[in-house]
């Protein structure tokens, strides 16, 4: 599946970069948070497989090719009413978080007060 790929994000906020979110099409789960630059993005359009800029490594990659994970497949596309970032919903059959972890969101923060 491809997406259209005349949908532009906007790359000047973050030099160069704008933020993905990836949410579980299914539970609405948030999974992770990455990045992508305009060539990852024009991937990710092209292939419907969440490929992100990986900042800590400097280049594009497939989510999960590091690792061997199969790739995620991406359900749904929708970018924010400014157009500097996109929610990406995939269907995971891994876990997404590089720790091993379904969601890299899973240190809560306890209320004080």
């Amino acid at each position: 599946m491809s997406f259209d790929q005349t949908v532009a994000l906007d790359f000047s906020k973050l030099g160069g970069l704008a933020p993905v979110v990836l949410q579980h099409a299914v539970t609405r789960e948030v999974l992770m948070v990455g990045f992508v630059d305009e060539e990852a993005w024009a991937k990710t359009l092209s292939t419907g497989v969440v490929t992100l800029f990986r900042r800590t490594l400097g280049r594009v990659q497939v989510k999960g090719e590091d690792d061997g994970s199969p790739p995620l497949h991406i359900q749904r596309i929708a970018v924010d009413c400014d157009s500097d970032t996109a929610l990406l919903e995939i269907e995971p059959q891994t876990p997404v978080c590089h720790d091993g972890g379904v969601t890299c969101f899973s240190k809560p923060v306890a209320v004080r007060g």
